[in-house]
């Protein structure tokens, strides 16, 4: 076995137990203190989940990876900044809640949900199949449940952006204002108004992907089965 693959493999596991963790935390937190603490519950582990795929970025240039280099820097680029830009850096999104019915609603615990199911699943798939066998179940789960688990990430993040975004135009946090050497000049709030309207056209391409990706795998196996 190559070192490549030994390090994909170790990677891989690392990150499922990395989201296993932020699952496990965010259900602690809501059974016990409700939906305000999971935030503070999950904070480390999730930075450090979060902000270990940066390296997906250089495994899909360097070819580690067949992913696709533009899908993956749009995704690890649209969570590092709702972790980064919006919920470290405007605290009021961390407990911001909007109520969908019942005892549901959209905040950091939907995030987490979605954002830690799908990434168990994702980094389980890469595992099982670098060791040459992905279970059937797993297979399925990939592409499947994105279904509902992407709308409902991306609702979240959108959210809790709109949640802070007020916050961070008191605060402007991270602001390089002209003049200065550089002669550039650097306004968070406008980036993030910038960066998000890039989920109009992003988010359709990547549901788009996954939609044609899961009628190649799930689609082939049914017709192989039918054949």
């Amino acid at each position: 076995m190559s070192l490549a693959k030994n390090y994909l493999i170790a990677y891989n596991a690392a990150l499922i137990a990395g989201w296993s963790r932020v699952l496990y935390l965010t259900a602690l937190a809501l059974a016990s203190t409700g939906p305000a603490s999971v935030y503070a519950a999950v904070e480390r582990p999730l930075m450090y989940a979060q902000t270990a795929a940066i390296a997906e970025i250089a495994h899909a240039a360097l070819g580690l990876a067949r992913s696709p280099v533009l899908v993956t820097a749009m995704q690890v680029s649209s969570r590092l900044m709702v972790v980064w830009g919006v919920l470290v850096l405007a605290p009021v999104s961390r407990v911001a809640s909007l109520p969908l019915f019942g005892p549901v609603s959209i905040g950091v615990p939907s995030l987490m949900f979605a954002w830690g199911i799908t990434e168990v699943i994702r980094y389980g798939f890469y595992f099982f199949k670098l060791l040459g066998d992905v279970p059937k179940v797993v297979t399925w789960c990939r592409y499947t449940l994105f279904i509902v688990l992407y709308p409902l990430g991306v609702s979240s993040e959108l959210f809790l952006a709109y949640s802070g975004f007020a916050q961070l135009v008191k605060k402007n946090p991270l602001a390089y204002p002209m003049p200065n050497a550089l002669n550039i000049s650097f306004h968070l709030p406008t980036f993030m108004i910038m960066f998000f309207a890039g989920y109009v056209p992003g988010f359709p391409m990547l549901y788009s992907y996954m939609f044609g990706q899961r009628k190649k795998v799930l689609g082939g196996v049914g017709k192989a089965k039918r054949d």
